[in-house]
């Protein structure tokens, strides 16, 4: 039986060290209508623990006039002198920014994240909103378990198992599905369930890998209450890995990711 909000909170802040900040994913496929939905949702539960949030989204170019993570990377000397944020919620322009950290990174680095560590000493936690293969470069081999958004019908399935497929196979990531309801017909959830298990389903058969799913609403509530996000959260923190301010307060290395899974071919 889950604990009250507050409890689960509580527990969740004590996970992370005090020089680090925490990183959980999500996947994007450019299906904006079923991701962000689900995304604020997360953040809003997240937000509700007391963390503060930044949403590193590469779903969104940093430009001169929407600048985001590229120029933090830049001018990152400029954040010493500028005060503490107490905002509870960020989003930044991080396509660029994440590209290049991943291009100078991902090879040989165990954490290729961590020389984003000086730059979110205010931030508890971070999420990383972008695509599978960009996921696969910047988290490998870590516990993260990045959430995957998937609707009823054919081509949502199929774009959701390649993204599945591509992070397994190439960085060890075993996403967690997310079938979302996205209204409030009478068998929309019966849809999503079997939406769910059909993902399931595939990676289970042609990937050899063993993993759950779970459906959350995501339409405006209206009478009635519910926090399907709940649960997610819950299930995204206990897998979220910490990032060292600095080289010299990092840690050991992520543990494996606990599910088993075998190279196959599709």
């Amino acid at each position: 039986m889950l604990e009250s909000c507050i409890d689960q909170g509580e527990s969740l802040r004590r996970m992370a060290p005090q020089a680090a900040w925490s990183v959980i994913a999500m996947v994007t496929r450019g299906d904006s209508d079923t991701e962000l939905p689900l995304l604020w949702q997360i953040c809003a539960v997240l937000q509700s623990f007391n963390y503060r949030i930044t949403v590193l989204d590469a779903s969104s170019t940093e430009t001169d006039d929407n600048p985001g993570l590229q120029n933090l990377l830049d001018h990152a000397h400029w954040l010493e002198d500028v005060p503490s944020d107490t905002s509870p919620w960020h989003i930044v322009p991080a396509r660029l920014g994440l590209g290049r950290i991943a291009s100078q990174y991902s090879r040989g680095h165990r954490m290729p994240l961590q020389p984003l560590g000086h730059l979110f000493r205010n931030c508890d936690l971070v999420v990383v909103y972008a695509d599978a293969h960009m996921l696969a470069a910047l988290l490998p081999g870590s516990q993260v378990r990045p959430l995957l958004a998937v609707a009823p019908g054919r081509a949502s399935i199929i774009g959701a198992y390649k993204s599945f497929k591509k992070l397994l196979l190439q960085a060890q990531l075993v996403p967690l599905i997310a079938s979302v309801v996205s209204n409030p017909f009478k068998n929309a959830e019966n849809l999503a369930k079997t939406t769910g298990r059909a993902l399931q389903q595939c990676a289970q058969i042609h990937l050899g890998c063993h993993t759950e799913f779970m459906t959350v609403r995501t339409f405006p509530q209206q009478h009635k209450h519910w926090n399907d996000a709940h649960p997610l959260a819950l299930r995204l923190m206990a897998n979220a890995i910490p990032i060292a301010h600095s080289l010299a307060d990092a840690g050991r290395a992520p543990s494996p990711t606990p599910f088993g899974y075998r190279a196959g071919a599709y």
